[in-house]
């Protein structure tokens, strides 16, 4: 997800908008980033797939002052390749080992390690990484020489690790020393920030797009305006319910701004391959909630007034007055 996303340095003061953080969700994420990243103990970037938990890290390292950042995508490649890329091996120690491999901790020195979809690490390395989140030790493969390292460790997952503990995939001990966890909302969950994802997207957008037509000679977007998001179309894409994220909304607006000719994305430049989630106004749907808990009040209640009142804490005139209107007729 770092994709290019947000272009310019990140800083504590600019944290806000480097993250397009403008829902409420989202500032207390910036704030634990603030409170977390000059702390040298793990942490857990718990989020949805395409949430941009790579941008959270991201901005961990940078406001932690450390030197190299190297992301391990534990959910690519074979099983058998993690244990030698990740803790290197010596020349000989397997078949294939022709020379000596530093693994990604060694690489990373003093700077920090991005382990992303750690609930995809293989149980058989899990002590393993246990031992580095303990001491700050490991072994090589094939060495007889322990290693150190002074890495700072943080992890992502798009799904619960106390499920994952609970079901056996993930030990206990290594759960426990996995870190605080800072859990990213999907993009439903904070659409006051969808408007001003969107702009940054679309800039990025055209740069790529711009860029790719000046290498095939042909005529780009063009500089004559400025690429924009209608207002019938932003409103489409804050009633949208996104089940692939940002990630998702990155590609939706970049085939808009393709298809849209003069840079004007309208509603009917939006593929949007699922319905967008209707919802209906507060009233009708508080009479909703109303009709089903008087149901449900009545069926446990029965004749008894006296009971409805014990349930629902209401005077006897009320609750009369609300079974009449919304209870089982």
């Amino acid at each position: 997800m770092g994709d290019g996303l947000f272009e310019f340095d990140i800083k504590s003061d600019n944290l806000e908008q480097f993250l397009c953080a403008h829902s409420q969700k989202m500032k207390d994420v910036a704030a634990e980033i603030r409170l977390y990243a000059p702390l040298e103990f793990p942490l857990v970037i718990e989020g949805d797939s395409g949430v941009g938990k790579e941008i959270i890290a991201t901005a961990l390292h940078e406001l932690s002052g450390r030197s190299q950042f190297i992301v391990i995508n534990m959910g690519e490649g074979p099983e058998s390749l993690f244990e030698s890329a990740i803790f290197g091996h010596k020349k000989g120690s397997f078949t294939g080992a022709d020379h000596e491999r530093t693994g990604f901790i060694g690489q990373a020195k003093n700077g920090t390690i991005f382990m992303d979809e750690i609930n995809s690490l293989p149980r058989s390395l899990q002590p393993k990484l246990l031992r580095v989140l303990e001491n700050g030790t490991y072994w090589p493969v094939g060495s007889s020489k322990m290693e150190k390292t002074d890495a700072r460790f943080i992890f992502s997952s798009n799904q619960s690790l106390e499920l994952l503990k609970s079901k056996g995939d993930l030990r206990e001990d290594i759960f426990y020393r996995l870190g605080r966890i800072i859990r990213v909302p999907s993009l439903k969950e904070r659409r006051e920030d969808i408007p001003h994802i969107a702009e940054r997207l679309i800039k990025i957008a055209k740069k790529k797009i711009d860029k790719g037509f000046e290498r095939s000679r042909k005529d780009g977007i063009g500089d004559l305006f400025q690429p924009v998001v209608t207002e019938a179309a932003m409103n489409k894409l804050v009633a949208y319910h996104w089940p692939g994220n940002i990630r998702q909304l990155k590609t939706v607006i970049e085939r808009a701004l393709l298809v849209s000719k003069d840079g004007r994305i309208r509603p009917e430049n939006l593929d949007l391959p699922y319905p967008e989630e209707s919802l209906e106004d507060f009233n009708s749907a508080m009479e909703k909630f109303a009709m089903e808990y008087f149901d449900r009040v009545g069926r446990i209640a029965g004749n008894n007034i006296k009971i409805g009142m014990e349930i629902t804490g209401m005077t006897e005139t009320t609750y009369r007055r609300k079974m009449r209107k919304f209870g089982r007729k």
